[in-house]
């Protein structure tokens, strides 16, 4: 598939993607909450670690609802500008800073774990950056309601078939996996009436020119959902760091992100690959030195924190829900990521000028994938996947 690249000079909404693939990966290692069983100080424990979970939760999905804000502020910087700062703050530099801190021994964990499993886990990372640049196209193509839907519906049903296929694929057999199979083929049918009210729209509204070719631009978000599996895979050759990790004294609410270091780093290589050949390509360096160019730059680096806000504390929320983090937790952070999304879709007018029929259908496709995703956690659940 070719691109005009003229469509894109002027995007005005880019969202990072995989929030979900993170989530996934990091809800399937959430480990239980130790607590005394039956004792008034054991269930108080409890209560404290749920407030806790849920807040964090509900923050992580705030803010993978938000990132389109420094985007939207931004003045004078293209995507591929703003882009750059966000990822080095986001992989890089936040990463490192906070595994100095809560994982000490990170760089003897990598090396103990292998070159083998590091080059793997950095090779599906590359595969996810190029899944988090297809995102930004389809997002822009699609809309940020309809694209959003459509990536995070395909997203969510590979992530949660991926851990049956790659573990037990046996396991699919039993009840909890036959609501796994349930609650993916409800992804499946939600984004497609989500596609169907946005083509809905398309015809009725005269979509900008951003957002016409529908049909291609729904091809590039399924693109983006599947690439964005690359994720889970990476985490999957890189779990082994994190366990290396807490060997050497790192505590199981913060392993999980020695794990996620490789694959950062091959989604960094990425996303900077292709942003900077742009920048090159159509000489936007420039404006990294121009007018206004330090309040961009600023911006670049808000987004770069919203979107590590966006995915770390999930995983933190989720091992203090213990139990409830892989269920009811998932479940929260994914809907309420999706119903932000959307919020921010409709105040950026995308769905001004749309009938009630093409809103009662992207209202039914939401509906369908948020009740989705609730079986989708009660079935990983009961399988303890």
């Amino acid at each position: 598939m070719t691109f005009n690249r003229q469509n894109f000079d002027d995007h005005e909404l880019l969202c990072v993607t995989s929030l979900t693939n993170a989530a996934e990966r990091i809800r399937l290692t959430a480990g239980q909450i130790p607590g005394s069983r039956g004792t008034t100080k054991g269930r108080q424990v409890r209560v404290n670690s749920s407030v806790l979970g849920f807040g964090l939760v509900l923050v992580a999905a705030i803010a993978g609802g938000g990132l389109a804000v420094p985007l939207k502020m931004r003045r004078n910087f293209e995507l591929e500008n703003i882009y750059i700062p966000a990822t080095v703050v986001m992989m890089l530099i936040l990463p490192l800073f906070m595994a100095a801190f809560v994982i000490p021994n990170w760089t003897e964990a990598v090396h103990a774990a292998g070159a083998a499993a590091v080059l793997k886990g950095a090779a599906f990372g590359f595969g996810w950056g190029a899944g988090s640049v297809l995102f930004g196209y389809g997002v822009t193509m699609a809309g940020m309601s309809v694209g959003f839907a459509t990536i995070m519906g395909i997203n969510t049903a590979v992530g949660s078939l991926l851990p049956f296929l790659v573990k037990s694929p046996f396991d699919l057999l039993t009840s909890g996996g036959r609501a796994i199979l349930i609650g993916i083929a409800g992804c499946i049918a939600g984004v497609v009436v989500c596609g169907r009210g946005g083509f809905l729209r398309e015809r009725q509204t005269g979509a900008s020119a951003q957002q016409r070719g529908f049909g291609r631009a729904l091809i590039v978000c399924v693109a983006s959902g599947l690439l964005s599996a690359c994720a889970n895979l990476g985490f999957a050759f890189t779990s082994r760091v994190g366990e290396e990790a807490q060997k050497f004294g790192a505590s199981p609410v913060f392993a999980t992100l020695a794990s996620w270091l490789p694959v950062f780093w091959g989604a960094a290589f990425a996303l900077t690959l292709w942003f900077g050949s742009l920048q090159i390509k159509k000489r936007t360096w420039r404006k990294n030195f121009g007018p206004d160019a330090a309040y961009d730059w600023l911006n670049g680096v808000l987004m770069g924190v919203i979107w590590f806000v966006a995915t770390i504390p999930y995983g933190m929320g989720a091992y203090y829900l213990g139990r409830l983090g892989t269920s009811v937790g998932w479940a929260l952070y994914m809907a309420f990521t999706l119903l932000v999304a959307n919020i921010f879709g409709f105040i950026n007018r995308e769905w001004t000028g749309a009938s009630a029929r093409a809103l009662r259908t992207l209202y039914a496709g939401l509906s369908i994938l948020i009740a989705a995703i609730v079986v989708l956690a009660i079935g990983n659940s009961m399988t303890g996947y």
